[in-house]
């Protein structure tokens, strides 16, 4: 059902992951797919994440093991799609774990629907059919408005040649809403399927589970940047792209409260992001409370926040 001549490489980057990596690794290694190469890239580690590496390094041919210091998630994918030699690109994240068929139900939906890139679910939901979208526009418009195509580069398989000249940044939070705008631009056809084969695991201690700093606003830039590529080149889509930015804006606010701490810098930057586009966000299919959220945000980002800690989430 699949085509056995495309070699697929998985990019696991890690650091400190000693209580998920075994899970992680279990599972990369045992995958029905047989062409694969692992590339294990340990960013630093000071736990016993590089001796367990060591460990399945030793056991499986497959993998190859990269030390390196750290300088973040982002310098490991980058270092890993450099030296990757497949022919397709997958990624997962080293707290995470996948189904044993992950990679040959992706590489099998891609060759039946002549996909550039394929996705997978990471969460089970009723009644939900394999889709196949086709042409850029309409890929980066779901992207965009919906969660099918959901933003981050883990659970998906890639022809390695979208990447070409696509790095992540170096030194930036939310490395992956910087990518795969860019990617999806260049895909011709993308099918989402039905199936849960990722299983995403809530890791307190990461950076999306930390409280408010200002690398938070790292997100509010990755939006901006996107912005402006959608306005010069499927500019039909620019609502949508305002309606992101301000979501980005909601994160950042939200986290801000939450943390109970008033950054002035990033108010000023915030104020004229709901001025101008919040009117995008309310027209789109976000929930009552967000829509209300940002209604009070328009007038007042700290009015927004004090509200946000009196009534709750």
């Amino acid at each position: 059902m699949y085509n056995c001549s495309m070699k697929v490489s998985i990019i696991i980057p890690i650091f400190n992951a000693e209580s998920y990596l075994n899970k992680c690794l279990e599972a990369a290694c045992a995958q029905t797919y047989k062409d694969i190469e692992l590339i294990l890239v340990n960013d630093g580690s000071t736990d016993s994440s590089r001796d367990i590496c060591l460990k399945y390094e030793a056991s499986d041919p497959r993998i190859r093991l990269i030390d390196r210091d750290n300088s973040g998630v982002s310098a490991a994918r980058n270092k890993g799609l450099d030296i990757a030699t497949g022919d397709l690109i997958s990624f997962i994240d080293s707290d995470d774990y996948v189904e044993a068929d992950y990679i040959e139900y992706m590489l099998t939906l891609m060759n039946e629907t002549s996909s550039s890139i394929t996705c997978v679910r990471h969460e089970a939901c009723e009644g939900i059919s394999t889709r196949v979208i086709e042409g850029p526009q309409n890929i980066l418009e779901e992207y965009l408005k919906s969660n099918e195509i959901y933003a981050s580069v883990w659970g998906k398989l890639y022809k390695r040649e979208l990447f070409d000249g696509i790095r992540f940044p170096e030194g930036k939070r939310y490395e992956d809403n910087y990518v795969l705008y860019k990617v999806l631009a260049r895909c011709g056809k993308l099918s989402i399927g039905s199936e849960v084969k990722y299983h995403y695991i809530l890791n307190p201690g990461s950076f999306m589970n930390k409280g408010y700093a200002p690398s938070q606003m790292d997100i509010v830039d990755a939006m901006e940047a996107q912005k402006q590529f959608i306005d010069k080149s499927f500019p039909a889509l620019t609502p949508f792209a305002n309606a992101r930015l301000v979501y980005a804006a909601n994160r950042c606010l939200m986290k801000m409260a939450d943390a109970k701490v008033s950054d002035k810098d990033c108010i000023a930057r915030l104020r004229p992001i709901y001025k101008e586009y919040s009117k995008d966000f309310l027209n789109g299919s976000s929930g009552r409370s967000a829509k209300a959220f940002v209604r009070v945000a328009r007038v007042s980002p700290k009015l927004a926040m004090r509200v946000y800690r009196l009534i709750g989430k």
